[in-house]
């Protein structure tokens, strides 16, 4: 039986589940919090970074955090759901490696990160595509 990683983040944190094919139940595996100390890896003060806002420059620092651990820790999932609202969910899709992307079954652009796990499975569920590998 495949085992999927559900992902739901946004720019002050992000929480990865774990659930078998079915997705009823999500077990917590991470939960990461948006730090803003300058820590986070990729936090260097490039030149180009200096031209842009700095939320938003913080919020892209913190989707490569967030996909550096998924990079990772690829090896512990067959697929993946990534949640998160449209910007957020943009950076952390092109922070992914191409092996992690390619266990990518289904992006949905919500901001969910507030749900209770048990509403959270259920509305994953319904947004899932068909091809999304359920049985």
């Amino acid at each position: 039986m495949s085992k999927h990683w559900v992902l739901v983040a946004d720019a002050a944190g992000a929480k990865v589940y774990e659930s078998d094919a079915l997705l009823e139940e999500l077990t917590l595996v991470e939960e990461l919090t948006h730090v803003h100390d300058g820590k986070l890896p990729g936090a260097g003060h490039g030149a180009q970074e200096a031209h842009h806002d700095p939320h938003v420059v913080a919020e892209g620092r913190f989707a490569r955090a967030v996909a550096k651990f998924v990079n990772e820790d690829r090896h512990r999932f067959d697929r993946l759901v990534v949640v998160a609202p449209p910007r957020f969910l943009g950076d952390l899709r092109g922070e992914l490696s191409q092996a992690v992307g390619n266990r990518v079954v289904a992006s949905i652009h919500h901001d969910w990160t507030k749900l209770h796990t048990r509403e959270l499975a259920a509305k994953v569920r319904a947004n899932l595509p068909d091809v999304a590998g359920m049985p």
